[in-house]
């Protein structure tokens, strides 16, 4: 008799134990993942031997529309939308007295000189999304009028390169 009590026991006590855990809906705690990646988007830009070697003429001959090649550019980035690369001249070539203006123009890489015709500002803006495994390259040229005569010494200027995320 104890074993069939002790049986019938058990029986109604899992059967209880059983009905409360379907009874207590079950607890549920969401865990927030995330995290952040950091633009690398870079150009480095690398002066052609005629950058510091410009023709201004400016000694009785003059020259109008000179083209010449003075950066390669290197890019990369993470970013799968690529970049706005950008260009921008100073306010000309000087030597403290004297100034010559240039205009500024970014073409692809290993391009063609561009056309005088093709340049327009001082300041030039170009999409990137050409990149293979995060880089791609670019050329810099600048265009100018070099006078009859110009005034004897250094000139020297500066084009700022940048690279934004699209």
């Amino acid at each position: 008799m104890f074993a069939k009590t002790f049986r019938n026991t058990l029986i109604a006590s899992t059967l209880v134990v059983a009905g409360a855990a379907l009874a207590t809906p079950a607890k549920a705690d969401p865990v927030n993942l995330g995290g952040t990646v950091a633009d690398t988007s870079a150009v480095t830009s690398t002066a052609t031997a005629a950058a510091s070697t410009l023709n201004l003429y400016g000694a009785g001959t003059a020259q109008t529309n000179v083209v010449v090649k003075v950066a390669d550019m290197a890019l990369i980035t993470n970013n799968t939308t690529g970049v706005t690369l950008t260009a921008t001249g100073d306010a000309g070539l000087t030597n403290g007295t004297s100034t010559l203006p240039y205009q500024v123009l970014i073409v692809a890489d290993a391009a063609a000189a561009p056309a005088d015709t093709a340049f327009s500002s001082t300041i030039d803006s170009k999409s990137v999304t050409d990149f293979s495994a995060g880089a791609a390259a670019r050329d810099l040229y600048i265009e100018y009028d070099a006078p009859a005569l110009l005034d004897p010494g250094a000139y020297t200027g500066v084009i700022t390169v940048s690279v934004a995320a699209l």
